[in-house]
């Protein structure tokens, strides 16, 4: 496995065992299926962690993560060009204005039910890690494009939230491994982490059936242009 995969792992594993008082003091092993090993007073617990995504392309690859790399891409180079007193707000304005659009377009198409397949895909594959542990977690690590979804509640209503919403949906499949000790979701948004689901934890309060992006509930997909003003440039002569 490449170190920039295990990296985003951990950093997965880090920003649960943050929020979570009850994990201090375990030591942590790392390895493959299961990908952590947490141990403490002889007790092993095996995280198996993998990532969902709510932008999906039609290989069912993460969209999210291309999307986050080409950000950081933007950055270095613009900021590099800063540091050289070489920046073009100009050029700068376009890259921005590319990776924004890409971004809005990727929401307008997102599939609810397409998210859930990825859940299925990926439970179920526990046996063969309880043999190097005593129990198992899941670790779900789901990359977004922003915090601005409209949940659809089990009641028909709808409600707009800051955070990823679990569904019921989600919640039935997380239940139906019994095998899997605890599952832990957490979202992932331009490089940082939110715990947003513990199954260790207090019980889930919303009974959501479905979610989407808030903006994709609006009728025409919109596109955004920047228009840049004095860039500091001096006139030739």
């Amino acid at each position: 496995m490449s170190d920039g995969k295990k990296s985003l792992e951990r950093n997965a594993l880090d920003s649960f065992l943050k929020d979570s008082r009850n994990m201090k003091g375990y030591t942590i092993e790392e390895g493959e299926r299961p990908d952590f090993i947490l141990t403490k007073n002889g007790h092993r617990i095996g995280v198996e962690h993998f990532r969902a995504d709510t932008i999906l392309n039609q290989h069912t690859d993460s969209e999210s993560m291309k999307y986050d790399g080409e950000r950081k891409a933007i950055f270095k180079k613009h900021n590099k060009a800063l540091l050289n007193d070489e920046f073009d707000a100009i050029s700068s304005a376009n890259d921005i204005e590319i990776s924004i659009n890409k971004s809005l377009d990727a929401v307008s198409k997102f599939d609810y039910d397409k998210l859930n397949e990825v859940f299925e895909q990926h439970a179920g594959r526990v046996s063969a890690y309880k043999k190097k542990c005593d129990e198992v977690w899941f670790l779900i690590d789901i990359g977004i494009e922003n915090n601005y979804f409209t949940g659809l509640l089990d009641n028909g209503g709808q409600t707009k939230i800051s955070m990823l919403p679990v569904t019921g949906d989600m919640l039935s499949i997380f239940g139906k491994h019994k095998d899997v000790s605890r599952v832990i979701v957490c979202s992932r948004c331009l490089g940082k982490y939110k715990l947003i689901y513990d199954s260790g934890g207090k019980k889930y309060g919303y009974r959501f059936r479905a979610f989407t992006y808030t903006e994709a509930l609006f009728p025409v997909s919109r596109q955004i242009k920047l228009n840049v003003k004095n860039t500091g440039k001096e006139d030739e002569p």
